[in-house]
């Protein structure tokens, strides 16, 4: 069985986000807590939040039309600047953004910083992106 666009755009991300020299790991759709002495910084997290269909300016007669929104939560320590991290994974996830040609459109639509574990400087972003994607419609 072939992969779904879904699964396709979430590889295609992960590929484009190991481009990043700085990132040390990167994973989709991670389900066991990080553990802050073995994780190696910075990491980067992809996960699915939710997923619209759309039926405004956007969508194409006879195709299924989705806006679908991910984060990519990055981890990092002292050793990076928050910053220029950002523009780095900006910069990649925008030289294709169509993921590939897996999808329409995708576009940073916000970010949020705050700090994980002060003691240990331990800080993390969560990037917000919306992703535009479409399939032929199955339907009859």
């Amino acid at each position: 069985m072939s992969n779904t666009t879904r699964q396709n755009i979430l590889n295609q991300l992960k590929t484009t986000l190991e481009k990043v020299t700085a990132l040390q790991q990167v994973e989709i759709n991670r389900t066991i807590p990080i553990d802050l002495d073995t994780t190696p910084f910075p990491c980067a997290f992809i996960y699915s939040v939710r997923e619209t269909k759309l039926s405004d300016d956007r969508s194409v007669i006879g195709y299924e039309n989705w806006e679908w929104l991910l984060n990519i939560e990055v981890w990092l320590d002292s050793r990076n600047d928050q910053e220029i991290l950002l523009g780095e994974i900006h910069h990649e996830l925008a030289s294709d953004n169509q993921i590939g040609g897996y999808a329409v459109t995708s576009d940073r639509i916000g970010s949020i910083m705050y700090v994980v574990e002060p003691d240990r400087s331990i800080s993390a972003m969560i990037l917000e992106y919306s992703v535009i994607y479409r399939h032929k419609n199955r339907t009859p």
